[in-house]
């Protein structure tokens, strides 16, 4: 199947929360600063029986992020668990945080509203399909976790945020499984 940007489409599988939690510390994540997903369900979950990966929630995304740097400053290595909705109300905080202040800002984003039998960017909600063409714009490396194979590029996602001293987002289009 194509999508209408021209990409070849197949669907996407569940990620495994376990698999998940070991991609997190393979990439030596020591916290893990969540807002509420319903996608990222079973992840979260995973988290909290994680005794080496510390969980703190967030009320919003701009709270978040400024977690996220207070984290990084302080040595930590911190990681985003926030939905593509919240990419859009804290996208004036990735700015000021993560672009403007260099901050390493590595999100997995849940990707609320997308029905798997197209493209995301065939869909007909602009939380969606207008999510990768905002994070574009903005300059921000998206990678999507279509499959538990991608989740191998986790580490190497959170370096490269690392080095370019930026944000960086990786996509989880469906409801991870326990």
């Amino acid at each position: 199947m194509t999508s209408s940007a021209g990409r070849n489409f197949k669907p996407p599988s569940p990620l495994s929360a376990a698999l998940l939690i070991d991609a997190l510390r393979r990439a030596s994540i020591s916290h893990v600063v969540v807002v509420p997903d319903t996608v990222q369900k079973s992840f979260l979950a995973a988290i909290g029986l994680a005794p080496d990966l510390t969980q703190i929630m967030a009320c919003t995304e701009d709270e978040a992020v400024g977690i996220n740097a207070g984290l990084y400053a302080t040595g930590h290595r911190p990681l985003l668990s926030i939905q593509n909705n919240g990419i859009f109300a804290c996208i004036n905080t990735l700015r000021g945080i993560a672009l403007d202040g260099a901050v390493p800002t590595v999100m997995l984003v849940g990707l609320y509203g997308y029905k798997p039998t197209t493209a995301p960017e065939d869909s007909p909600l602009r939380m969606v399909n207008m999510l990768e063409p905002t994070l574009m714009t903005w300059g921000i490396p998206i990678r999507c976790l279509w499959s538990n194979d991608d989740l191998v590029g986790l580490p190497q996602a959170y370096e490269e945020a690392l080095n370019r001293r930026g944000p960086s987002a990786l996509v989880i289009p469906i409801p991870t499984v326990a």
